[in-house]
């Protein structure tokens, strides 16, 4: 029995079990355990996520600790316009510090942050980052479907609530849509502080067996630099009976 035990730390078991025709012993388990130490190990995770409201939002720390002498000999990050990252010292060839904190006031980002090392066992680390960042005002959800989605089904209809983070009053002051592709119609929500906006298709400006996609913009007077996105997708089905097999 092999084990693949690469990127894998803490503890592991793997169960086999052999068939023979043996009468007296057909079946047989075997078993491997035991803990596998990583090189360097990363705590609390080598995956970080930032979600919340921007000034909510703590920072997080990562300490990396060798199980033999090491060095960080370099950093990158394809984060840069989202995050920042600073690297400490905390026993030089053992224990360093990785602090990472949120740049961004509202949005989403996926990446990485790549730690060089001297180690030939382990070249790199890699840190793993997201963040869904919330601003003042959010819509939920982000991305729906409407339209003719399958043969003899009504059209669907999108419904968008928006609301304030921090269940302060606002409105709504503009709403940017390609108005050839959707209606937009808004109602005031009834039990708290926001909008539900109505999505319409246009189907006649989407060809039938085909989809369009398009971003529906809300700006408030909350947050008026602020633009939230819905991304919205337009079905028109083809409106055929799938074959059947015979």
């Amino acid at each position: 029995m092999k084990l693949n035990l690469r990127n894998f730390q803490g503890k592991v078991l793997k169960k086999a079990t052999i068939q023979s025709n043996d009468p007296n012993n057909p079946e047989l388990i075997i078993k491997m355990e035991g803990t596998v130490q990583a090189i360097v190990d990363v705590k609390p995770s080598t995956n970080i996520l930032f979600r919340g409201m921007a000034d909510q939002l703590s920072e997080s720390v990562l300490d990396l600790v060798g199980s033999t002498p090491f060095h960080i000999s370099g950093n990158e990050s394809n984060l840069s316009e989202n995050i920042a990252y600073t690297l400490e010292t905390v026993v030089e060839g053992e224990h360093y510090r990785l602090r990472v904190s949120n740049k961004i006031s509202h949005g989403n980002y996926g990446g990485f942050i790549r730690l060089n090392t001297d180690l030939a066992q382990k070249p790199d680390i890699i840190i793993r980052v997201s963040g869904f960042i919330e601003g003042e005002i959010s819509a939920k959800p982000q991305n729906i479907l409407i339209g003719k989605l399958c043969a003899g089904q009504p059209e669907r209809v999108g419904r968008v609530v928006v609301i304030s983070n921090r269940n302060k009053p606002f409105e709504i002051t503009r709403l940017t849509y390609d108005q050839d592709l959707m209606s937009v119609w808004q109602e005031t929500l009834e039990d708290q502080t926001g909008f539900i906006l109505e999505i319409q298709p246009k189907l006649e400006s989407v060809p039938v067996g085909s989809r369009k996609q398009a971003a529906l913009k809300i700006e408030t007077d909350l947050s008026p630099d602020e633009k939230v996105e819905v991304l919205v997708n337009v079905l028109n089905h083809s409106g055929q009976p799938e074959a059947q097999n015979k």
